[in-house]
């Protein structure tokens, strides 16, 4: 009654893609509000026009009410910053990926749920063969004691009639007892067997999970950063996202871009260059604000001094 150990789950699925968000050349000053507008609109990406309205206004609501001050961005319908929705073969390639894995998803948690259950009938099986252990080192010593007396009163030529039908009465209570004892072998077995048919399966299921884990990873999961938005001046190119919350965080980003404010270190801010450590929903981090205290409040202060200064600097010389 060997029982097969069921290998675990060789492969853990990490689903990461690391993202560039280009900064094109920003320059310039920020000039507060910024106006926007949405440009070129591709309808393939399964959303329409007012929900991209309403991630570009819940973009918009990060920076001001993180900051506390709403005259950062307005949306109106000429203005100059277009937004540009761009499908193409990065978001075919995002939405093929989310499908993959999705799938991955799932099976990997039927795997689990198989796992579990040959864990408890593991479990199950060593309880039943303890029992049934207990029971058959029982009934031999009852059965040895058993054979002792019957031969003992054998050598003596025969027992009393009270101690015959006692003998009998114990030897009709052994045999019950063997019985039921071979019918916990038998249980016992049936549930090896059945540990061993899932064990295969199971075994047979997370192989060819693993194999998909690879294939995914082989065909999704690259070391070069992934670009899901960028800026370029007067206008904001969005390529592609997971899901509305993503949508948002890429906008903040590119939002962010448009106000002169480039790249930083700390991981967790939406002006990191690459997205994953970021809260959902996005949030500013101090260092998002910072960068936009000294792009935005500095340099506006900056900008209004610098005519004092050029008059002064004449007086002077």
């Amino acid at each position: 009654m060997s029982i097969r150990v069921l290998n675990a789950i060789a492969l853990t699925l990490i689903v990461v893609f690391g993202v560039n968000y280009i900064y094109g050349a920003v320059g310039g000053d920020c000039r507060l509000p910024v106006y926007y507008t949405i440009g070129d609109f591709d309808e393939r990406f399964g959303i329409g026009k007012d929900e991209a309205v309403a991630a570009l206004r819940a973009a918009e609501e990060v920076w001001e009410k993180d900051l506390g001050r709403y005259d950062i961005f307005e949306y109106r319908d000429n203005a100059p910053l277009k937004v540009n929705f761009v499908y193409d073969e990065r978001q075919r390639q995002a939405e093929a990926a989310a499908g993959a894995k999705n799938e991955l998803e799932t099976r990997g948690e039927a795997n689990e749920v198989l796992v579990e259950l040959h864990r408890k009938l593991v479990a199950e099986y060593k309880a039943k063969e303890a029992d049934y252990d207990r029971a058959r080192v029982a009934y031999e010593g009852k059965l040895d004691a058993y054979n002792d007396e019957v031969e003992k009163y054998n050598r003596e030529g025969g027992a009393p009639e009270e101690v015959y039908r006692e003998l009998e009465r114990r030897r009709q209570a052994l045999d019950v007892e063997r019985r039921e004892i071979n019918a916990m072998g038998e249980d016992l077995n049936s549930l090896s067997d059945r540990i061993n048919e899932i064990g295969d399966k199971g075994n047979e299921l997370i192989g060819e999970y693993n194999r998909k884990v690879r294939q995914f990873n082989d065909t999704f999961v690259h070391d070069h950063e992934f670009t899901q938005g960028d800026y370029r001046g007067r206008q904001i190119n969005i390529y592609t996202w997971n899901g509305f919350d993503e949508l948002i965080l890429v906008l903040v980003h590119e939002f962010g871009h448009s106000l002169a404010i480039g790249h930083v270190d700390d991981p967790t801010a939406v002006m990191h260059y690459l997205m994953g450590q970021q809260p959902i929903p996005a949030t500013l981090t101090e260092s998002d604000k910072a960068e936009f205290r000294l792009a935005c409040e500095q340099g506006t202060t900056n900008r209004l001094l610098a005519p004092l200064r050029s008059l002064y600097n004449s007086v002077i010389n």
